[in-house]
């Protein structure tokens, strides 16, 4: 009897510990399903709000699947990637794929979990902590916060490798360049970003790394994790006084998107107005925007920068002084912007972006868009599709603007004839009937 007792215990231990392990559901569909609504790969990714909503019900218990998922190795797949090579180079041997749909899945689902996710921070830190002499993926956080193109971009890189427009078959192998747009690191490091606060101090631990590359990966993702990396903003601060340029850009970046500690971020980033570097300058700039009228101290560093002989300076200042001041804006900016429109000069194209950006009253701007649709310059009509372009944004209010447009439909550019065809579209979608 006492056999039976034990080998009856031993088989409820077995199933209990079966169930510890059984793949979590909801409303009787496995993580693993509502996972494959997000898509086939990286390039076919798309949206779920529904498997968004199912990862936030199954909640904690999602995170041992979605780890085993960051660590899957692909064993199935028979892809590899070769890197490129030319005749001057011997040849070099195949690696495997780095990585997979799967840990792009994991990523997504870490986006729906936030801060339910909390209990996967040691090994995200880990994985972080990977690929330390690489270069990062993205620069700009504001792109990087659009998922779908960042998973449509993803696909062209080593880390998701499939046979595509990208590739070159040479016998069973693909042939891909082993860039690392994408690599295990970001995507650990951008999970810890959604997680939020409780995976800040991870982050900050990767910011006080030597490697510049995982510097700015922490940087870019303390940016994505937003308000919640508070803490993290005099170690931001001080990495956006240090000598690698990259990681001056990144932290620059940061602290508009952390948008925190005012009184510590403003004076650091107005001195990052003065960068050797142009990213870095465009960056101070554009986080000091986001301050709004909170950075009104920076208004006369702005206005220096303004008239700086690099267009990207004198853009970013421009666009930050529109959201600071828009007295000053209105008072110094346009009218100098409208100014260099006039000047046949390389500036004027810049100043017409920027004037675009300020998103200035139809009936001040449109005049002004009108009157470049008529400068063409050969085979350079920068100038002229910006204008299209610029029409277009205002849809409806620029139909004064529809006999000028029609002709360029017949123009001998491309681009010209298709941006035409696109401002007409939103400015009159009915125009094509009488057409």
């Amino acid at each position: 009897m006492k056999t039976i007792g034990r080998i009856c215990l031993l088989f409820f231990l077995l199933s209990c510990c079966g169930k510890c392990w059984a793949e979590p559901s909801y409303q009787g569909k496995t993580l693993s399903a509502w996972l494959d609504d997000y898509g086939a790969g990286p390039r076919d990714y798309k949206p779920s709000p529904q498997a968004d909503e199912a990862l936030r019900q199954i909640g904690p218990e999602a995170v041992p699947y979605l780890l085993q998922l960051l660590h899957s190795t692909n064993p199935s797949s028979t892809i590899k990637v070769v890197p490129d090579t030319n005749q001057f180079s011997p040849p070099k041997p195949a690696v495997p794929a780095p990585a997979s749909w799967d840990h792009w899945k994991a990523y997504v689902a870490f986006q729906a979990l936030g801060p339910l996710g909390k209990s996967a921070i040691p090994d995200l830190a880990k994985l972080a902590h990977g690929d330390p002499n690489g270069s990062s993926f993205y620069p700009n956080i504001q792109a990087m916060k659009d998922i779908s193109a960042v998973a449509g971009l993803a696909d062209n890189s080593s880390s998701y490798v499939v046979p595509g427009e990208f590739a070159s078959f040479h016998g069973s192998e693909v042939m891909r360049s082993p860039l690392p747009f994408l690599v295990d690191g970001e995507i650990a490091a951008w999970s810890l970003a959604a997680i939020g606060a409780d995976a800040v101090p991870s982050l900050m631990g990767l910011l006080d790394d030597p490697s510049p590359h995982l510097k700015q990966r922490a940087a870019e993702a303390l940016g994505l994790a937003g308000a919640a990396a508070e803490p993290a903003v005099p170690a931001i601060i001080k990495n956006l006084q240090g000598s690698d340029f990259g990681v001056r850009q990144r932290a620059a970046d940061a602290l508009g998107y952390v948008g925190r500690q005012p009184t510590l971020a403003i004076p650091a980033l107005i001195d990052a107005l003065k960068d050797s570097d142009v990213g870095v300058q465009l960056y101070a700039a554009r986080s000091l925007g986001s301050f709004g009228d909170r950075a009104t101290n920076a208004i006369s560093s702005l206005l220096v920068n303004f008239t700086a002989k690099d267009y990207r300076t004198r853009g970013s200042a421009a666009i930050a002084l529109s959201k600071i001041s828009p007295e000053i804006t209105a008072k110094q900016v346009v009218p100098s912007l409208f100014r260099q429109l006039e000047d046949t000069n390389s500036w004027r194209n810049g100043a017409l972006v920027d004037l675009l950006q300020l998103n200035l009253e139809p009936d001040v701007m449109i005049p002004h868009l009108i009157k470049a649709l008529d400068e063409s310059n050969g085979s350079d009509n920068s100038f002229q599709v910006n204008a299209i372009q610029g029409l277009g944004k205002y849809g409806p209010a620029a139909k004064v603007a529809v006999p000028k447009l029609i002709p360029l439909l017949a123009d001998e550019n491309y681009f010209v004839r298709e941006h035409a065809t696109n401002a007409l579209d939103k400015i009159e979608p009915g125009w094509r009937k009488g057409h």
